[in-house]
């Protein structure tokens, strides 16, 4: 019994000094502590920990107001807290916010929100071997990529987050718990079958680990070759896309199409949308997207939609990621000043005091400025010796897509188009070298 209680305190150890940190600095510790045994114990074993890590230790109660005995659960962290002279606070989310993710799904994503909102140090989770493998086998079931199938890394740099007991058993944390009469609560949902992962732990597993023993920890290690498959696979992307993408992200070569494999293009795909924090398509939608970008005819315009809120779209030989607004109809909004100001279709449009870029403010003086959508008709001369023209011309020969050039909000004084955001100002309206104005920007 003692080897499995030295082994649990050697595994934190070791995993702290593996994925925190080295220095001797303080670390701050955001501990998610629901009260059940996993994480009760990782508290015991953090506080043994504190002072040889120069530990700074902090526990978090996440209530999602699931069980009725969620106060009473509450009241114990509290409590479990202040016998080990730990700081405690609580923060509670409403799971009937998210109903399209299901309660299991609504309530993990609240969760780890709620704790990135508190914590000033690295959030630290209780998830254990068994854990991994539960992940692994229901994203295997759910036919996950390979972002999924690599399961929990022990440490998300992105995120900040570290799970030390990952490499730990349940058996041995439970008997971590016994050893040191560590108290903790029973979540009645834990048995609740209807739920997948509690189908898979109480009903599936139990008798893998009797045919299998070791095999929590075998598919614990086959997510680990997965998540190093993972980490080549975002390389080679990072690699292509040196070649490929504007130095914004925002633009993709189709040049990719002739000098890369299907495999590598799918890839690089994957990586732009996960750059700009896009949930990941399905392998279908992606070779469907695929095959209409190889088949697309020389300056045809595609729109390939990924998500309902998402759009693949092609213009002069580049791919664009385009966020799909609902037309708001026709508008009209006036600015009085405001530093921002939120159109119908909740695009923003912002107004900052500068130097000779922009809208001249003595030029403009004391006109109230109209804003509306593009209607068609307008004219507009922003260069000085050059003609009025229409504004469609003049948007014909200019870099911006065509689905920017409909839903450019247009700013007007009376029935004169003074400045369309992205494009330009009206000569007349130009602000000089040192001279006071308003530069506009528009954030979709």
């Amino acid at each position: 019994m003692a080897a499995k209680n030295d082994f649990l305190i050697d595994a934190v150890r070791a995993s702290y000094l593996a994925n925190i940190t080295k220095q001797n600095a303080q670390q701050k510790i955001d501990l998610a502590l629901s009260g059940g045994c996993d994480s009760m114990v990782l508290m015991h074993a953090l506080n043994q920990l504190k002072d040889e890590l120069n530990l700074s230790i902090k526990a978090h109660y996440i209530h999602h107001g699931l069980s009725a005995n969620a106060d009473d659960w509450l009241t114990f962290c509290r409590a479990a807290c202040e016998k080990l002279n730990i700081t405690f606070d609580s923060k509670s989310v409403d799971t009937q916010s998210l109903p399209r993710l299901g309660v299991e799904g609504a309530a993990r994503k609240l969760r780890y929100e709620a704790l990135a909102k508190v914590s000033d140090g690295v959030i630290v989770t209780a998830h254990h071997e068994n854990d991994q493998a539960e992940t692994l086998l229901l994203q295997l079931i759910r036919g996950a990529g390979l972002k999924g199938l690599a399961a929990m890394p022990e440490y998300d740099k992105e995120k900040n987050l570290w799970r030390p007991l990952l490499r730990v058993q349940r058996a041995t944390i439970e008997a971590f718990a016994a050893t040191h009469e560590i108290s903790f609560i029973e979540d009645e949902s834990n048995a609740d079958t209807r739920f997948d992962r509690n189908f898979l732990r109480n009903d599936i597993l139990p008798r893998l680990y009797e045919r299998f023993p070791h095999a929590a920890n075998t598919i614990a290690r086959s997510a680990q070759l997965i998540a190093n498959g993972l980490d080549l696979h975002q390389s080679i992307a990072e690699e292509d896309s040196e070649s490929y993408f504007s130095e914004d992200l925002a633009r993709l070569n189709l040049l990719m199409m002739r000098e890369l494999s299907q495999e590598r293009v799918i890839n690089l795909i994957r990586w732009w949308l996960e750059k700009h924090h896009h949930k990941m398509p399905s392998l279908k939608v992606m070779k469907e997207a695929y095959k209409q970008i190889k088949d697309m005819r020389r300056d045809a315009q595609i729109n390939i939609h990924i998500s309902p809120d998402t759009s693949i779209r092609a213009y002069k030989n580049e791919l664009w990621l385009v966020e799909n607004t609902n037309s708001s109809g026709d508008f009209e909004t006036y600015w009085r000043g405001e530093d921002e100001i939120t159109l119908p279709d909740a695009s923003k449009l912002s107004f900052t005091k500068t130097n000779g870029d922009g809208i001249s403010i003595d030029k403009l003086g004391t006109h109230t400025i109209r804003i509306q959508n593009r209607r068609g008709g307008e004219r507009f001369k922003p260069i000085h010796d050059q003609p009025t023209r229409t504004l469609k011309h003049l948007l014909q020969q200019s870099p911006l897509p065509p689905w920017e050039r409909e839903v450019l909000p247009m700013l007007f004084i009376e029935d004169q188009l003074i400045a369309v955001p992205h494009f330009g100002i009206h000569y007349a309206f130009q602000a000089q070298d040192q001279e006071e104005s308003y530069k506009i920007s528009w954030l979709r």
